[in-house]
C-alpha cells in the first residue's frame, strides 16, 4: 500500500495518491485506522521507556553497590558471616530506597506527560474529529490551519493561501507557499515539493487539507532524528552539584590512597592491609554522595507533582529551578488578568446594517472556538441563526500581525459579502465613503468604551454581486469596504488577579503586561490592578519601535504596561530585560513561539496554538496569573529544599571523612568499624528522604534564587570544617579503648549530622524559621532514637560491636552535640549577615 519512493506523492495527482494509499477524501474508517496503527506503529519518534526492571538494573549497576559487594565478600572470605549478612541487608535497604525514589520519579513524570498529549484535526469516515497525534496513520486526512504543527508527512489536496514555516527542517526562516496543484516539473528531491508538508513544520497562514503518507520514524523528521542522540536536559543545579561531587570524589580517593599507604606501609605492625581495605571502602561509600543525582531528581519530581496542584505541568524538571529564579514575568492581558469570557456590551452601527448578524457569518457556528465569535453568536435570535445557515464561507484568511485583521468571503445564493474584522485603526483604513465627522464619532465611541476596559472590534462589509468580482476583492489586500460598525465587549477582571499581583510583589517578581490591545484598555485594567496610575506611562508598540537602542532598553526596564505591541516587539522587550533579569513569558499564539523560546521560562496554555505549546517548557492547564505566581513560589521552595539536601549531606560527609582519616593515623586501631560506618551513613541519610516536604521560611522566598556553585561549595566546606574540631573532642575524651571510641564517635557523628539538618535547613536563625515538616521531624526522631538506643541493645553490642556508654559519657556526647549546634548557628548567622543573604547558598 505505502510507496517507499516518497517523491511519488509529490508528483502524482491526488486521485493516484488516494488509490495508492487506499484512502479517499472522506478519510479512513475508524476500524481501518486501528488496523493501520497496528501495522505501522504509533506516529512518534523512538521513545525511551523506563521500566521497573530498568530502574532496578540501574540501581545495582551503581559502582557503590559493587563496593558493598566487595566488602561483604571480604567478610564472608574471612568467615565473618554475621557482618557479611548485615552488610547485605544494609545494601538491600539502600538499593530499595534508591529504587523507590527513582521509580516514583519516573511514574510521576509519566503521569505529568499524559497531560501533554497533542491532538490534531483528522477526517475519518467523513467526520472531522480531534485525535491524538500518535494515532495518525498513512491514509489519514488531516485538516490544517494557522498555528498547527504538521503531525506527519502529507500530500496537500486542498489549499487556501497555505504558508508553512519549514525552518525546523531546512533552516530557512522564510515561510514556503504550499499548494495542492501538482508541479509541471518532476520533483526529484522530496523536501523541495510545494505539494507536500512535513512533520514538525508549522502552518503560519491560511489553511488546507492533506493526506498522510509517512508517519513516525518514516517521516523526514524521523530520518533526521535517527541521526541524533537522545539527550535529557539536566538542571543547572544538578550539573553544578555533580561538579562539586566530582571534586569531593577526587579529594576522597586521593586522601584514602595516602592514608592506606601510610597505615599499611609505614605503620605495618599496627594495622593490617585487610582491615584498611574494609575501612577505606566503607569510608569511600559514606563520604561520596553517590545518591545525589537520584535524590535531586526525586526532590524535583516531588516539586513537579506539587506544581501540578496549581495546574502547572513542566516538560523538563530543570524548568522548576528556572521558575524559582524568575525576577520578571511578562504576561498578556486576556485570560491571565481577565476571564476571556466576552459578552457584547454595545454596538455602533454606522449604516444600520445589522453588523452583529453579518459579523457572525464569518464564524464556524458549530465550534465557536473564538471568544469574540461566541459572544456575538449569543446575541443572535433563533431566526437569525436559521438565516445564517443559508450563508456559506467561501474563503477566509485568519488574523495575522501582518494583516491585523481577518478577511472572509461569504456567499448566499448568487450574492457575496466580503467581511473584515480587526482593531478600529486598521479596519478604518479600508473603509471609503466615511466623512471626518463620522470618523470622529467612531473614535469617541471607541475611546469611551475602552476607558471602561471594554474591548472594541471593528467590522467592515462590502457587498459584491459577481463571483469574479468577489474573487478579485478577496485577493486584493487594498479592497475598500462600504459599511463599518463597532462592537464593544466586556471581559471581566479575574477575581484572583489582584491577589496574584500582590503575591508577585511579595515575592519581588515584577509583572509586565505585554498586550495587543489598545492603550486605554490596557491602562484601565492596569489601574484596577494597581500596576499603573498614569496613562502616559503606558508604552505603545509604535513608540517602542521608533525608539533608539538605549531608549528601548530604558522603556523595557521602566515600563510596566505595553499596549499594541507585536510579537516581534515582545521578543525585543524580553531580550532587553534578559540583560539584567531572569524573565518568564506566557504566550499562546503562532507568533509567540520565538519569545517563548527566548525567555528563561516559556509558558503556554494547554489549548494554545500547537506551535506555542510545543515551544513552551511549562504548560498551564488553567490560564491564571495566580497559578503562575504560585508556581514561582513553589519553584523557589523546591530549589531551596534541594539545596538543603546538597549542603547537609556533602558537608557532613566531608567533615566526618577527614576527621576519621586523620584520627586513624594517630591510633593503632580503626576509629570506627566498616559496619558501623555503613550503618551511620544509612541512618543519617534516612531522614533526608523527607527534605522535599520541609517548610521554607517566607523571607527566604521573597527574593529570586541567585545561587552560585562557588557559594554552595564554600558553605559545604565551611560547615564540613566546623565538624572536625568536635570530632577530635570525641577522640580526646574517649580514646581509652577501641570500643569506647568507636561507639562514642558513632553516636556523636550521628547526632551532629542530624543537628546539622536543623541548622542548615534555613538561612535564618533556627528560632525564626518555620517549623520543620512533620515527616522530616518524625524521621529525625526515629533516627535519634535508633542511634541512642542501639549501643544498649544485644544487636548493637554483638553485631556492631558497640560498647554500652555510661551516663557520664552520654552527657558529654549530648553536650558536644549542643555546642556544635550552637556553633553552626553562630557561623551561619555571621556568614549570611556578611553576604547580606544575597544567595540561597
Amino acid at each position: 500500500m505505502e510507496n517507499k519512493d516518497f517523491t511519488f506523492y509529490a508528483n502524482a495527482t491526488p486521485e493516484k495518491i488516494f488509490e495508492g494509499l487506499k484512502s479517499s477524501t472522506t478519510g479512513l474508517s475508524p476500524q481501518e485506522a486501528q488496523q493501520r496503527l497496528a501495522q505501522y506503529g504509533p506516529n512518534q519518534l523512538h521513545q525511551i521507556i523506563t521500566t521497573a526492571w530498568d530502574i532496578f538494573i540501574n540501581q545495582i549497576k551503581n559502582p557503590f553497590i559493587f563496593m558493598f559487594i566487595f566488602i561483604a565478600a571480604l567478610y564472608f572470605f574471612t568467615h565473618q558471616y554475621t557482618e557479611g549478612i548485615i552488610l547485605i541487608i544494609i545494601m538491600i535497604v539502600n538499593t530499595a530506597i534508591g529504587f523507590y525514589q527513582e521509580y516514583h520519579s519516573n511514574k510521576a513524570m509519566e503521569l505529568l506527560q499524559s497531560y501533554l498529549e497533542v491532538k490534531t484535526l483528522v477526517r475519518r469516515a467523513g467526520a472531522d474529529t480531534m485525535v491524538d497525534v500518535a494515532t495518525i496513520v498513512p491514509g489519514d486526512i488531516v485538516v490544517l490551519k494557522a498555528g498547527d504543527v504538521i503531525p506527519a508527512d502529507c500530500r496537500i489536496i486542498e489549499s487556501n493561501n497555505l504558508m508553512v514555516d519549514e525552518a525546523s527542517l531546512s533552516g530557512e526562516s522564510v515561510p514556503v507557499n504550499k499548494t495542492h496543484e501538482t508541479d509541471s516539473e518532476q520533483i526529484k528531491e522530496l523536501w523541495k515539493a510545494r505539494t507536500c508538508c512535513f512533520a514538525g513544520t508549522v502552518v503560519v497562514d491560511g489553511d488546507g487539507v492533506a493526506v498522510v503518507f509517512a508517519t513516525g520514524i518514516h517521516s523526514q523528521l524521523g530520518s533526521i532524528a535517527t541521526l541524533a542522540t537522545h539527550t535529557i536536559t539536566k538542571s543547572n543545579l544538578a550539573n553544578g552539584t555533580m561538579q562539586i561531587a566530582r571534586i569531593v570524589l577526587f579529594l576522597v580517593l586521593m586522601s584514602l590512597i595516602l592514608v592506606i599507604f601510610i597505615n599499611v606501609f609505614i605503620k605495618t605492625e599496627q594495622v593490617s592491609l585487610l582491615n584498611m581495605l574494609f575501612f577505606g571502602a566503607a569510608l569511600a561509600i559514606t563520604a561520596i554522595p553517590s545518591a545525589l543525582p537520584i535524590v535531586i531528581t526525586f526532590c524535583l519530581t516531588k516539586g513537579a507533582m506539587a506544581l501540578h496542584k496549581h495546574k502547572i505541568i513542566v516538560k523538563r524538571l530543570s524548568a522548576i529551578e528556572d521558575l524559582g529564579s524568575l525576577d520578571v514575568f511578562c504576561t498578556d492581558k486576556t485570560g491571565t488578568l481577565t476571564e476571556n469570557a466576552l459578552s457584547v456590551k454595545d454596538v455602533y452601527d454606522v449604516n444600520k446594517k445589522d453588523i452583529l448578524f453579518l459579523s457572525a457569518l464569518t464564524a464556524d457556528m458549530t465550534t465557536m472556538s473564538n471568544s469574540f465569535d461566541s459572544a456575538i453568536a449569543q446575541q443572535l435570535t433563533s431566526e437569525q441563526k436559521k438565516e445564517a445557515a443559508h450563508y456559506t464561507v467561501v474563503k477566509a484568511l485568519p488574523f495575522t500581525y501582518e494583516r491585523h485583521r481577518t478577511i472572509t468571503l461569504v456567499k448566499k445564493d448568487e450574492g457575496y459579502f466580503l467581511i473584515t474584522k480587526g482593531s478600529v485603526e486598521y479596519v478604518l483604513k479600508y473603509c471609503s465613503g466615511i466623512d471626518k465627522k463620522e470618523i470622529d464619532a467612531l473614535n469617541a465611541w471607541m475611546q469611551e468604551n475602552e476607558s471602561q476596559s471594554n474591548r472594541v472590534l471593528a467590522v467592515a462589509i462590502k457587498k459584491i454581486e459577481s463571483s469574479a468580482a468577489a474573487e478579485d476583492a478577496f485577493n486584493n489586500k487594498d479592497t475598500q469596504y462600504d459599511t463599518i460598525g463597532l462592537i464593544a465587549f466586556v471581559d471581566p477582571l479575574k477575581e484572583t488577579a489582584v491577589t496574584a499581583i500582590k503575591k508577585a510583589q511579595a515575592l519581588s517578581v515584577q509583572i509586565k503586561v505585554l498586550s495587543g490591545d489598545s492603550r486605554d484598555v490596557c491602562f484601565s485594567i492596569a489601574q484596577q490592578l494597581g500596576l499603573e496610575n498614569k496613562l502616559e506611562n503606558v508604552v505603545l508598540g509604535a513608540d517602542f519601535e521608533k525608539a533608539t537602542e538605549k531608549e528601548k532598553m530604558i522603556l523595557a526596564y521602566n515600563g510596566t504596561v505595553f499596549a499594541r505591541v507585536t510579537p516581534e516587539q515582545k521578543y525585543q522587550i524580553i531580550a532587553y530585560l534578559q540583560r539584567k533579569y531572569s524573565v518568564g513569558y506566557i504566550g499562546d499564539g503562532i507568533n509567540d513561539a520565538p519569545a517563548l523560546k527566548l525567555a528563561h521560562v516559556g509558558i503556554a496554555v494547554k489549548d494554545a496554538a500547537p506551535v506555542a505549546r510545543e515551544t513552551a517548557e511549562v504548560i498551564l492547564l488553567q490560564k491564571s496569573l495566580l497559578n503562575i505566581v504560585l508556581g514561582i513560589e513553589e519553584g523557589r521552595k523546591i530549589t531551596i529544599n534541594t539545596l538543603k539536601y546538597i549542603k547537609i549531606t556533602i558537608s557532613s560527609n566531608v567533615g566526618n571523612f577527614y576527621s576519621l582519616v586523620f584520627s586513624s593515623l594517630l591510633i593503632n586501631y580503626l576509629p570506627m568499624l566498616p559496619l558501623q560506618l555503613l550503618f551511620l551513613d544509612l541512618i543519617t541519610d534516612f531522614p533526608l528522604i523527607a527534605i522535599s516536604t520541609d517548610a521554607v521560611a517566607y523571607p527566604e522566598l521573597q527574593k529570586s534564587l541567585k545561587y552560585s556553585l562557588k557559594d554552595i561549595g564554600l558553605v559545604i566546606f565551611l560547615f564540613g570544617l566546623i565538624s572536625s574540631p568536635f570530632d577530635f573532642l570525641v577522640f580526646v575524651f574517649f580514646r581509652s579503648d577501641a570500643a569506647t571510641l568507636q561507639t562514642s564517635w558513632f553516636i556523636a557523628s550521628a547526632l551532629t549530622q542530624l543537628a546539622l539538618i536543623f541548622s542548615l535547613r534555613t538561612t535564618l536563625p533556627f528560632w525564626r524559621a518555620q517549623r520543620p515538616s512533620a515527616a522530616l521531624l518524625g524521621l529525625c526522631c526515629i533516627a535519634v532514637g535508633t542511634v541512642v538506643m542501639l549501643p544498649f541493645t544485644h544487636i548493637g553490642q554483638q553485631i556492631f560491636l558497640f560498647k554500652q556508654p555510661t551516663l557520664h559519657n552520654m552527657i558529654i556526647l549530648c553536650s558536644i552535640t549542643l555546642v556544635y549546634f550552637i556553633t553552626t548557628e553562630v557561623v551561619k548567622i555571621i556568614y549570611y549577615h556578611k553576604r547580606g543573604n544575597k544567595s540561597v547558598s
